[in-house]
């Protein structure tokens, strides 16, 4: 697995020209006793069923399979980057999660600078789709193609809000993969997300 494809997310954080400390969030735990997954407007999605990560901010479920793998793309604290473990398609899906260090970031701003700015850091056929509500808010929803290294994949990328922080969540699939196999897999992450 590539371990560098999580700078286009990075480019995009510092593209926006995000003012403002950066922030770190407290390293999450992992569990699997099951924390039961919270109601949301995203009911039509099942939710995911793997092991539960819990952040002093945030606590989300992974899907079954998913984990924690040996390194980290650099600029990602172990414990915010799993991936698939049971891929066998060339590519192990996975996700991040970057604390924004501009603090809160609007809807509007994502998807009036992040296009530009994705495209700027060699992404292509980047898109702003329909906004989705994840953890009580609205967030933009991008998409993209990436080019790094041997393999192209696909981005969503999905922003949380809660008390003045955007948290962005980044999902990576195989180029290949649907949208709605991909929106399917975010959704079942992003419908047990909860804010502690």
């Amino acid at each position: 697995m590539s371990l560098r494809r999580a700078s286009v997310a990075l480019m995009l954080v510092a593209g926006l020209g995000l003012a403002g400390c950066g922030s770190q969030a407290a390293p999450p735990t992992r569990s699997s006793d099951g924390v039961p997954a919270p109601e949301t407007d995203a009911a039509e999605f099942a939710p995911a069923t793997g092991d539960t990560i819990t952040a002093e901010q945030y606590t989300l479920t992974l899907p079954e399979g998913w984990g924690f793998p040996d390194g980290a793309p650099d600029g990602f604290d172990e414990t915010t980057f799993a991936a698939d473990l049971q891929d066998d398609d060339g590519f192990s899906d996975n996700v991040n999660i970057l604390v924004s260090p501009g603090g809160e970031v609007t809807s509007e701003q994502v998807e009036e600078a992040g296009v530009a700015q994705l495209e700027g850091a060699g992404a292509s056929e980047v898109e702003a789709l329909d906004r989705i509500t994840a953890a009580g808010s609205e967030s933009a929803h991008l998409t993209a193609r990436v080019e790094q290294g041997e393999m192209p994949y696909r981005i969503d990328q999905f922003y949380l809000v809660n008390a003045g922080q955007t948290y962005i969540v980044t999902f990576a699939s195989n180029v290949d993969t649907p949208q709605a196999d991909r929106d399917a897999v975010a959704q079942s992450v992003l419908v047990t997300w909860q804010w502690n």
